[in-house]
Order: structure tokens, then sequence, then C-alpha cells
């Protein structure tokens, strides 16, 4: 078997969040208001600091009453984490000392406008602090750009996909599972073609994915940034506002960063689904991340001309927060943008639905269908810092260098 080695760097063009699985709360982290900074604890060391200082009972007991406050109507009227070590008489310097890492965040974005302590969704991140992205992460985009790019390269086969998927764009609740076992079954159709395992077409190891291995990619930077997401809308507010500030906050790498990472492929397992080199995985992956973003900038770019020209150079929109269409394989199988709105609004209301509480009867969450006009969904997922704004995800990914040498 003959494996071929390609090393590339990430550029961040805006912030990128890929989460762990684990939110903060306020009694989690520290914010230091002096530096404008959260502080990410090391337990081990938290913990030996809380018993060598006796304040192991004081602590538990500030957790209960934080978790009380914070779950009461009105401003936040407990004690920052930060505060209330300085009130037990802890220097600044010691506590900075117990840091595995710092995010740089504005008063805002930790305390919110009223005053309340919010929830952090935690950046992965190595056990020395450096935040990184998982290389499982950067192969599931690549995979979704190889689809659409077979999708787009057999446009027969596609329409017939596109056929059988029209017909499950009701919005309610009971098309969920026919929706998803009809995009399973393409994939399968798709990329399940080595015939390793013939009694079994959907074993993994029929897989042509079996070809290709991500690495994780990796920084020497520590800082990470907090970021609050905010949605703007086609549609204004009573206020004539078109942002929406959500009580969501993201650990993010910032912009700007420089990850590195390698892909090791078997292009004999590859080729299968005609890709045969690095170049055509980096173009697939382009070329799905910038169709995405013309439409995108068909709906927004009159207003955000500025945050589409920063585009351009991206090859990718990774991690969460990046929105429906950088995941999505409906614009590779619909016939024209009418035809996509239209199947995604359906989609997204059947699977995105909440229970009236005075009918108790389920209904679309967001009434896509009702009010999705131009583009579905009808939102572009920004991120924000003072006088800056991005579009969340966006980088760059670029060749290191060619190692073509056999792999053993």
């Amino acid at each position: 078997m003959k494996l071929k080695h390609m090393d590339y760097e990430i550029t961040c063009i805006a912030p990128i969040h890929i989460g762990n699985g684990t939110v903060y709360k306020a009694y989690e982290y520290l914010y230091d208001d002096t530096r404008h900074q959260v502080v990410f604890l090391n337990e081990a060391k938290w913990i030996v600091f809380l018993a060598e200082h006796g304040l192991m009972d004081a602590f538990a007991t500030y957790m209960e009453d934080t978790a009380q406050a914070l779950t009461r109507r009105g401003n936040f009227t407990g004690q920052y984490v930060w505060e209330w070590l300085r009130g037990k008489g802890v220097s600044s310097d010691a506590i900075r000392r117990l840091a595995l890492r710092t995010a740089k965040a504005s008063p805002r974005a930790v305390m919110g406008k009223k005053n309340h302590l919010n929830d952090v969704a935690v950046q992965a991140a190595l056990a020395d602090g450096r935040p990184y992205i998982p290389g499982s992460s950067i192969k599931g985009a690549l995979r979704t750009a190889i689809l659409w790019r077979y999708l787009r390269n057999h446009p027969e086969q596609a329409r017939r996909y596109w056929n059988g998927m029209r017909g499950l764009t009701r919005a309610d609740r009971n098309s969920r599972h026919a929706q998803q076992t009809q995009v399973g079954r393409m994939e399968q159709d798709i990329l399940h073609v080595l015939q390793a395992n013939a009694k079994k077409s959907s074993d993994a190891v029929n897989s042509v994915m079996r070809g290709l291995r991500v690495s994780d990619a990796v920084t020497e930077a520590r800082g990470t940034i907090i970021l609050q997401k905010i949605d703007e809308s086609m549609q204004r507010d009573r206020f004539n506002h078109s942002e929406k500030e959500l009580p969501l906050f993201r650990e993010c790498i910032p912009a700007g960063t420089k990850l590195r990472f390698s892909m090791t492929a078997d292009f004999s397992m590859l080729a299968k689904i005609g890709v045969t080199s690095f170049a055509d995985i980096i173009d697939a992956l382009r070329a799905y991340t910038q169709d995405a973003l013309r439409w995108q900038e068909s709906a927004f770019g009159k207003k955000d001309a500025y945050l589409f020209r920063e585009a351009d150079a991206a090859d990718a929109l990774l991690g969460g927060g990046t929105g429906f269409l950088s995941k999505t394989l409906v614009r590779a199988l619909a016939q024209d943008e009418r035809q996509a709105r239209e199947f995604i609004t359906h989609f997204l209301d059947a699977n995105f639905q909440v229970r009236d509480r005075r009918t108790h009867v389920y209904g679309p969450a967001h009434d896509h269908v009702r009010l999705d006009h131009v583009i579905a969904p009808r939102t572009l997922k920004l991120a924000k810092e003072g006088q800056e704004t991005w579009i969340l995800g966006l980088c760059q990914i670029q060749e290191l260098q060619n190692v073509a040498d056999e792999v053993k």
C-alpha cells in the first residue's frame, strides 16, 4: 500500500470555535477585570490551592449560593469568583498562577447587559492549554466537500437523489427520520464502494474515506478569546435592528492564529470517487465553501460587503456556529436556488420544533417556511470584538511541503 503525505498550515481569517463538549458555569472560571481576561483554572492546582488555604468547604458553599443566584430573575447580585477570592485575602498574582490558560474578554462579553455571569462553551485544548482543531473536525469538512464535488461532477446521479429527497420536505416531525435515512443511503452509495466486506455494504471498511487520515491541527499560541454569538438577519426587529445578540458565549481561537496539520492518503482508495491528489481535496473544500459564501453574499452582501471581501480568501468554514450552509449538500443536489431554499426551510422546520405551552402542539421553532423568502436560513453567523466583525469560522489552508515518499 502506497501512502502519500502532505503538511498544511491553517490561518484563521476569523475566530474559530471547536467545542470540547464542556460548558463552564459562572463559578468555574474567573474574570480578571483589570486585564479583561477570563482565567481557566488548572484543576489540579486549584484543588490543592483550596485545600492548602482551608477554603474547600467555603468554596462549596459559594458554589451553592452562586448557582441559586443565577437562577433568579433580575440582575446577578452575588460575587464573582475573582471577587470572592480577593475577599478571602488571596492576591491577584496568586490567582493568576492557578491559570491553565487565559482568554481575552471584555466586561460586557462576560457579564452581559444585565450584569449576569454567562456560561462559556470551552474551546478544545491540549493538556498544556494550547487550543487545537481535532483532525476529526477537519476530516468531517473534507468529507462533506468530497461528497459535494462528486455530486457536482455526476449531475444525473444527483438528480435521482434530489427527486427522492424532495418528497420528504414536509415541515413536520414525522419526516425527520426519513430525511436522515435518505441522506445516509446517498452517502453510503457514493462512499462505500471498496467492497472490502461484500456481506455488509454499510460497514465502514467499505468507505473510501478509509484512504484519508488527518492529524490534529496544533499551534504554539496559547491565547484564546471569548465571543458572543450574533445573528445578522434578513428581517429587522421593532427597533429596526438586523443584528441579534444571543446569550451564547464561546471560547475561540483568535483571528490570525496559525495551526499546522497533515494529511496522509491512499489514493488507490480515493480514486474510486475521482479523488487522485491532495489538490483535488483542497480544491473541493474551497469550491464548496465559496459556493455557500456566495449564496450568503447574494443576500447579505450589500450591507456586509467588507465581510465577503475578506471571505474571498477562505478555503473552509470550520467549527461551531458557522451555520447550516457550511454543512449541507442541498446546493449540490438542488436544480436551482429556489428549490434549495424551499427544501431547507421545510427541513429546518421539521428538525427544530417547540411545543406550544397553550395548545401543547409541536410547531416550527423559527418559522423558516413562512419567513425565509430570500435565503434559508435567513441569518448570517457573526462574531464581534470591539470594532472588529467576522463571519465566524473562516480559514485559509496552505500547503507547507510536498512529501511524496512512500510511507510504510
